[in-house]
C-alpha cells in the first residue's frame, strides 16, 4: 500500500474491489475464500488477534493471500501508468479509485476470465462467506456480511451508477477523502485507457495469486 494512503486507507469501508478477491478465491476452501474477501473488513471488525486461535489458522492463509494481491497490484507498472492518467487533484486517491474501477472492468470482461456466470459465482460467494462467519466470527461482522449480501455490493461496481454510488459513499468517511464524490468522472474520461490497463494487468495478477496459492498448499 502506498504510503501516502494509509492515513486515508484505514478510514475507509474497504467494499472497494471485493469482486476480484472473489475471483481469485476460484478454487479455494470456503475459509480462504472468506479470509481472502473480508480481510480488510476483519481488520476493522474483528482484529485476527482477537479470535479464537482455530478460526485465526482457518482464515489467515485467505489473509495472506489478500495482501498479496493488494501489494502485487500497488508495485505494478501497469497500475502506476492508469494512476497517471488520473486528474492531478485527484492523483493521491488513485489507488482507490482504481481498486473500485477495476472491479466495473472485470465485470466487462468476466466471461474472459471466467467459465461461470458472474451471477452464480457472486451468489455462492455470499452464501460461502455466511457460512463461514457463522462458525466462529462475531454476530457484528455477521450483520455486515448480511449488509453486504442485501445491498449486493459484489454487483453494484457494474454499472457507472453503482460506481457513482459507491464513491459518494466512501467520499463521506473522511475529509481526507471527500474529493471522491464524483470519482465516476475519472472512469468516463479514461475508459479506454483504464480498460486496456486493466487487461493487461489483471493477468498477471491471476498468475501471481495463483502462485501464492500454490506456496501455501506445498
Amino acid at each position: 500500500m502506498r504510503r501516502q494512503q494509509i492515513a486515508y486507507w484505514h478510514a475507509l469501508p474497504r467494499n472497494l474491489n471485493l469482486l476480484a478477491h472473489l475471483h481469485l478465491s476460484h478454487g479455494c476452501s470456503p475459509d480462504t475464500l472468506t479470509g481472502n474477501v473480508m480481510a480488510d473488513y476483519l481488520g476493522r471488525y474483528e482484529p485476527v488477534d482477537q479470535m479464537s486461535e482455530s478460526m485465526q489458522e482457518r482464515l489467515m492463509p485467505g489473509i495472506r493471500l489478500h495482501r498479496e494481491i493488494d501489494q502485487f497490484t500497488d508495485q505494478h507498472s501497469v497500475v502506476a501508468r492508469a494512476r497517471n492518467h488520473i486528474s492531478p487533484d485527484r492523483r493521491r486517491l488513485g489507488g482507490i479509485i482504481l481498486d473500485i474501477a477495476f472491479d466495473y472492468y472485470l465485470t466487462r470482461h468476466w466471461e474472459k476470465f471466467s467459465t461461470e456466470k458472474r451471477e452464480n459465482t457472486i451468489s455462492r460467494g455470499y452464501a460461502t462467506i455466511a457460512m463461514v462467519a457463522s462458525t466462529g466470527l462475531s454476530k457484528k461482522t455477521e450483520t455486515l456480511i448480511s449488509k453486504m449480501r442485501m445491498g449486493d455490493w459484489l454487483t453494484a461496481y457494474g454499472t457507472l451508477e453503482g460506481q457513482a454510488l459507491t464513491f459518494r459513499r466512501v467520499s463521506r468517511v473522511s475529509p481526507a477523502v471527500a474529493n471522491l464524490r464524483g470519482a465516476e468522472e475519472e472512469i468516463v474520461a479514461n475508459d479506454s485507457v483504464f480498460e486496456q490497463c486493466f487487461l493487461e494487468f489483471y493477468p498477471d495478477l491471476i498468475e501471481r495469486a495463483s502462485k501464492v496459492l500454490d506456496e501455501e498448499s506445498a
